[in-house]
């Protein structure tokens, strides 16, 4: 998997996150384990307001560039402000974060030729300025 270079990293996803996983055999004849696939970056989502509040929002525009695929998200001034939420591959943990009240714009680069197992392209870079 190519490297993620992420731009403006005050509002990024951070390429990996630390993830602690505890499985629980169904029965004694099942045993737990581990695959040891790394986290990445994999899915963006930009909410109005905190995203417990579900108000996710559609990127503005998408657009293919070479072997990339573009979202842009315009943001104009919110009252309850945008949060910037990073999804990762190989678990279900995310995290999210307030974008400071600066940012108006949003754009995520996928490579629309690397996959991670289980579908979704790979996220290249996440720029929010």
């Amino acid at each position: 998997m190519r490297r993620c270079i992420f731009a403006q990293a005050e509002s990024a996803c951070p390429a990996t996150i630390s993830v602690e996983q505890r499985g629980s055999a169904p029965a004694p004849d099942w045993t737990v384990s581990y695959s040891g696939y790394q986290t990445a970056v994999a899915g963006v989502t930009i909410f109005d307001g905190p995203p417990s509040g579900q108000a996710s929002l559609v990127p503005d525009s998408e657009k293919p560039s070479g072997d990339n695929i573009i979202q842009i998200w315009q943001l104009p001034k919110s009252d309850r402000g945008y949060w910037l939420q990073c999804n990762y591959a190989n678990t279900t943990a995310q995290i999210s974060r307030q974008l400071p009240a600066s940012v108006s714009r949003c754009d995520v680069v996928y490579d629309h030729n690397m996959h991670f197992a289980g579908g979704g392209d790979v996220v290249k870079s996440v720029n929010c300025k």
